[in-house]
């Protein structure tokens, strides 16, 4: 039997330590001589940052288990083509051989699993008995083909949660003064996020909300029609905004920075909140306050989704068993089985199907002027928000000390990542 290397990549999530730990606990019932985990992801991994979990013991696993952000510290790195850059693809060959590697978890969204395939194509070229394997995570849920994704659910009970308290702030001092509210939900490309704001009409039902998907191309005069409509009528408005939202032109309505790695154009979106608010004070003549949680969405360890942190343990577990099952350059992803109770199980899709693809939000979920939830995605997003995680508290403070992994010595020859 072979050894197995994990990592994580990409934005990180509030649950995609517990994958880590699935990972973890499922290779030992499979009895894997050595589990390995790279330190940065794949960047980790061409530069040998490596450490050994064989010997893990239960008291950290059950602290990996409550960490949010990357406990392995997951990286933005993209492999070249292997045209251009053919060493990075013979140094991987070389780190899974030199350390017996016989599986590869690769933890990551759908950028992620591009990486994965490049990885998973070039090994089977060479004829490595390599088994690559995606464990799938993202706040974003959008991986394609899945029901949703490890990390989402968390992520929407956090705005949920938060958007309600400011709502009853907003509430409360509307008479008087803010009477507009807009929350910043991340989401370059979809909605799914900036939906979790409808879940708000289950505590109060005749909310004065308006949600804006990056699904949709924002209109700002039906938009400002739409805000002096709710003002009038309840005396204040509140709203979420996807942050990579468009107008009808196709032009981002606020883009933070761009950068350019990898031949490829980066955009960093930040800001729309901020843009909204201008917007209708200037226009409304009203006073106005706007927020973006930025990372605090996917990194609250105090609002993780029970649903959400089991499928995130069982993602790293099917993972697992995909691999001891022979499969190969596969991502298990959640299939829904029935509604009441809510199930689901794991089903293996090549990577090549997922890589760098999304799911967007389905049309039925969200109302017909755009700017609004409707029944059936208030039913898809319930089930994904449901129950608690237990917190140990210490000080005042959640005990969430960071775990602090020892790195075997390095015994291969120094590599440069970013060679030109």
């Amino acid at each position: 039997m072979h050894n197995a290397l994990y990592a994580q990549a990409g934005g990180v999530t509030a649950v995609i330590n517990v994958s880590a730990a699935g990972v973890i606990e499922t290779l030992r019932q499979y009895n894997t001589p050595r589990i390995y985990a790279a330190i940065n992801g794949i960047q980790g991994l061409l530069d040998e940052e490596l450490v050994d979990l064989t010997q893990i013991n239960d008291a950290e696993l059950e602290r990996l288990k409550c960490l949010p952000g990357g406990a392995f510290q997951a990286c933005r790195f993209d492999l070249d083509t292997l045209e251009k850059r053919p060493d990075q693809y013979e140094r991987l060959l070389q780190i899974f051989s030199y350390y017996d590697i016989g599986t590869f978890f690769y933890n990551g969204g759908n950028g992620s699993m591009l990486t994965a395939q490049k990885v998973a194509d070039y090994c089977q070229s060479k004829g490595y008995p390599l088994r690559c394997i995606g464990v799938a995570k993202t706040i974003d849920n959008d991986l394609a083909m899945s029901y949703c994704s490890p990390g989402f659910g968390s992520a929407a009970k956090f705005l949920a949660s938060h958007f309600l308290q400011a709502t009853l702030d907003i509430q409360s001092m509307s008479a008087s003064s803010t009477k507009f509210f807009v929350m910043e939900a991340m989401g370059r490309n979809v909605g799914w996020l900036a939906l979790s704001a409808g879940l708000v009409k289950d505590v109060i039902a005749d909310l004065p909300l308006i949600i804006l998907p990056a699904e949709r191309a924002f209109n700002e005069q039906r938009f400002l029609h739409k805000v002096s409509q709710l003002i009038d009528k309840h005396g204040y408005c509140v709203c979420m905004a996807s942050e990579g939202l468009c107008d009808t032109e196709g032009q981002c309505l606020s883009v933070a920075r761009e950068e350019h790695a990898h031949g490829k154009v980066y955009r960093q979106f930040g800001g729309v909140a901020q843009k909204l608010a201008q917007l209708v004070e200037q226009a409304l003549q009203v006073k106005t306050h706007s927020a973006n949680p930025d990372y605090l969405q996917r990194s609250s360890a105090l609002c993780v989704s029970a649903t959400d942190w089991q499928m995130a343990y069982e993602a790293g577990a099917a993972a697992v068993h995909a691999a001891q099952q022979g499969e190969h350059g596969v991502l298990p992803i959640i299939e829904k089985v029935q509604d009441q109770p809510f199930t689901w199980r794991f089903k293996s899709y090549p990577l090549a199907d997922v890589a760098e693809l999304e799911l967007r939000v389905p049309d039925d979920y969200i109302s017909d002027d755009g700017m609004d939830i409707t029944d059936a995605g208030l039913a898809y997003l319930r089930p994904l928000v449901m129950g608690e995680r237990p917190m140990i508290w210490r000080q005042g403070l959640p005990a969430l000390q960071p775990l602090n992994w020892k790195r075997i010595a390095k015994s291969l020859p120094s590599f440069a990542t970013d060679k030109n």
